[in-house]
């Protein structure tokens, strides 16, 4: 008995640290802002019932978890300065292990995408393609990283009209462009935080490029800008009180976070926006849901 509650202790554990590799909080959020998406096009559960939304909600998962893991796979030697809890670094889980579950979490999303519709499978192999790419090399090359993250984060709205629809909605490309502003920011700000330990492995970021003072005042600039637009999507939903009420919460964290990074873009302001933020964007995301 001893000995089998030792195996699951161990299981336990190692189930723990893929969570924690393919960040598996990130990838709900996703599958929500899907969702979201999908309610641009059809605003009732009954209507899209019958709909392949689930199997489009399990491929951003598991695109999310397979890229995820990538980064940290690619992401060692900044990890042993910047974030030496990563499981890699840490000793929970081979690099060995990291790349097979890199590779069988994005066939998963591959699949499950086809079996939506051609448009979602491109967009999911375009994601993993472009998604390693940043991992790889583009993370190095400052504000086009930035750039790249954002896109491919926010992207998950549009993604959730394509696998109903197959064609975009006005509510979601608004609601991308919100999430697209407000994780450029974020981005920037991580890129804040990490810049000690970027640059002593030879990466340089925008921080790096442009000084910490400068890259604050763009990320606190981009913050805002998603704050004004959020308003405007008001007028895509029925609730419009319960929208502005939750949206005026996530509005009043990104203000909050914007001035302090304009004011004093610091390492601790940096890790301080970035735990603020996201929570803010869920619930930000459960506002975009609403009919």
């Amino acid at each position: 008995m001893l000995h089998v509650s030792i195996h699951m202790d161990d299981l336990i554990r190692k189930l723990s640290s893929y969570a924690k590799l393919s960040r598996i909080d990130h990838g709900v959020m996703a599958s929500l802002a899907v969702v979201a998406g999908a309610f641009s096009v059809e605003n009732t559960l009954q209507s899209i019932s019958n709909s392949p939304l689930l199997l489009a909600v399990t491929s951003v998962l598991f695109v999310e978890m397979s890229l995820f893991a990538s980064n940290d796979i690619f992401n060692i030697k900044e990890d042993k300065l910047n974030n030496p809890t990563r499981p890699i670094v840490a000793g929970e889980l081979s690099t060995r292990e990291a790349v097979a579950f890199t590779f069988i979490t994005g066939l998963i999303a591959v699949l499950t995408s086809a079996m939506v519709n051609t448009a979602c499978l491109v967009v999911i192999i375009v994601a993993l393609v472009v998604g390693n790419l940043y991992n790889s090399y583009f993370k190095r090359h400052a504000f086009f990283g930035n750039i790249i993250v954002s896109g491919l984060t926010s992207f998950t709205f549009p993604y959730g009209a394509i696998s109903i629809s197959g064609t975009l909605t006005e509510k979601s490309l608004l609601f991308f462009m919100i999430a697209f502003l407000a994780n450029l920011g974020r981005e920037i700000a991580k890129g804040i935080r990490d810049l000690e330990g970027d640059t002593r492995v030879g990466i340089c970021t925008l921080p790096c490029e442009i000084g910490t003072n400068n890259a604050g005042k763009l990320a606190g600039i981009f913050m805002l800008m998603a704050v004004a637009l959020s308003f405007y999507g008001a007028n895509y939903v029925k609730t419009k009180p319960v929208y502005l009420v939750l949206i005026l919460v996530t509005d009043a964290i990104f203000t909050y976070v914007a001035v302090k990074l304009i004011h004093n873009p610091s390492t601790q302001t940096a890790e301080k926006a970035r735990k603020l933020t996201l929570p803010a964007m869920l619930n930000a995301i459960i506002a975009f849901t609403l009919p």
